[in-house]
Parts: structure tokens; C-alpha cells; sequence
């Protein structure tokens, strides 16, 4: 997949981060489905490894002839913040923009140092910020929708993360700010909020955990919305 690929395609788009591995793997494939797919991630092998799967879907849809997209991956460092701008300029329509990169490190207040927080904040807060502020004239244009992939600890945070909890309350607010703001030019802004899931971003937490799949089919859930709708928040837990 290129982008000339992309803009001359019918489907519609959809730019997903951290889309390697985890949650986001698992929302790349299945967007991918009916639209094409630009997956961020800063891992080269892995992002190939998911359009390699999306591509064997895509031919057997194909020779059965049914649409399906294809993945492009794009690997952007969203550390880099000043360089974010440049790293999507070539992105020429979304019409799905779902922020799941993220980075959960355990830190108390006691042991966490300035570059602790400075990390969170960046890549769970102001990355999706300001990749959002570089696309949304792309969002506009499409009556697009921004999915970001919260967390309970956004509401309910612990002493052992704190940090993490932090960025994540600061991206509910980012979310909240944003739909006040661009509801009333059509584009859609929801918070997707899972609890602890299997992935490899929390191998300690026990038994009781959500699949990457489930998050997956929340998203889906909010993209696919009647026209007259926006669901502005979805809080998914383990149900044992």
C-alpha cells in the first residue's frame, strides 16, 4: 500500500496509532475490513508483520470478490513531537483517527523523575493532541471520527501509577475539550476506556482481564454510529 494508493482508493481512511501490537493490532485489523488503514507505530518489523496478516484477509475477501482495505505502515516516533507535523502531512484523507499508543511505566510520586513524567505526557497526552490538531482539517472534510483509547485509571488512580493515571486523566480532558469544540462541524470524538487487558503493556495484571479483540469491537462500535449519534464515551470492564 502507498500513499497514491490511498487517495485514489474509494474507501474511507483511517490512521491508527500504535498499531503494532496489542489493542492497536487488533483495531488495524479489523478497520481495515472497509477502510485502508495508515498503522503508526515505531517498530518496522512488527507494523509489516500487521499489514502482511490484513493482506493475506484482504485477497481471500478479494477473490471472493468483497471489498477489504489494505495497511500501510508508518513508522513515526511520537516522542518527536516538533517533528509529528511533518510525519503526517502525507495523510490525504481520515475519516478514523484512534489514538492507542501509549505508555504505562510504574511510578509513584516518591519515584518518579521529571523525564518520567515528561515521557507519559508525551506520548499518552500531547502526542494525540497534536496529531489530532495536524488532521483535522482532514476530519472536517470527512465528517470524520477520533477515538481515543482511555483508561480507568484516568478516573481511579493507584499509588503505583500514578504517572500513567496522570497522562490518562489529561487525555479524557483532551477528548472532552476537543468534542466541545468540533461537535458542531461534524466530527465525532469518543473516548473508548478499557480496563486491564491482555496485552503486553500490562503482563502483570491477573486473570481477570479484557481481550485486545473486545477493545477492538468498542471501537467498531463507536465508528459504525448512526449518522444522528455520537457516543461519547465507552467504559469497557472484564465481566469476571
Amino acid at each position: 500500500m502507498t500513499w497514491d494508493a490511498i487517495e485514489q482508493s474509494n474507501l474511507p481512511v483511517a490512521v491508527v496509532t500504535g498499531g503494532s501490537s496489542g489493542i492497536g493490532a487488533r483495531i488495524v485489523r479489523d478497520l481495515a475490513r472497509d477502510h485502508n488503514v495508515v498503522a503508526v507505530g515505531r517498530d518496522a518489523e512488527r507494523l509489516a508483520a500487521v499489514a502482511a496478516e490484513v493482506e493475506k484477509e484482504a485477497e481471500a475477501a478479494h477473490a471472493s470478490g468483497e471489498p477489504y482495505g489494505r495497511v500501510l505502515p508508518h513508522v513515526v516516533d511520537l516522542m518527536d513531537l516538533e517533528g509529528l507535523e511533518n510525519a503526517f502531512r502525507k495523510v490525504p484523507r481520515v475519516d478514523v483517527l484512534v489514538h492507542c499508543a501509549a505508555i504505562a511505566e510504574r511510578f509513584t510520586v516518591e519515584t518518579a523523575k521529571p523525564r518520567d513524567w515528561q515521557r507519559h505526557f508525551a506520548t499518552n497526552a500531547i502526542a494525540p493532541a497534536e496529531i489530532t490538531r495536524v488532521l483535522l482539517h482532514r476530519l472536517r472534510d470527512a465528517a470524520g471520527t477520533v477515538v481515543f483509547i482511555g483508561s480507568g485509571a484516568s478516573r481511579v488512580a493507584t499509588p503505583g501509577h500514578t504517572v500513567y493515571a496522570a497522562s490518562k486523566h489529561a487525555l479524557q480532558v483532551v477528548a472532552d475539550g476537543l468534542r466541545q469544540q468540533v461537535t458542531a462541524e461534524g466530527v465525532r470524538v469518543s473516548t473508548v476506556a478499557p480496563g486491564p487487558t491482555n496485552t503486553p503493556m500490562s503482563p502483570d495484571a491477573d486473570r481477570f482481564r479484557l481481550e485486545p479483540e473486545t477493545v477492538a469491537r468498542s471501537v467498531r462500535h463507536v465508528v459504525d454510529a448512526p449518522a444522528d449519534a455520537q457516543i461519547t464515551e465507552v467504559w469497557v470492564r472484564p465481566r469476571y
